[in-house]
């Protein structure tokens, strides 16, 4: 992973067009792809994509 592809849950919220608590839930449940690091969650671009495709294909 490369800095350039890490969001932070602010980042990746505005990404997901998602608020920001409903996000750290999602990661907190392990239900989306994340890190926690130093107690921060930080998500992979390349990861986030591709759970949004799997999403969508259940959908």
């Amino acid at each position: 992973m490369t800095p350039k592809d890490v969001m932070s849950v602010e980042d990746a919220s505005k990404y997901l067009a998602m608020d920001k608590a409903a996000l750290a839930s999602l990661a907190r449940e392990r239900r989306i792809p994340c890190l926690e690091v130093n107690g921060t969650w930080v998500f992979s671009k390349k990861s986030i994509d591709k759970w949004r495709l799997m999403r969508a294909r259940r959908a």
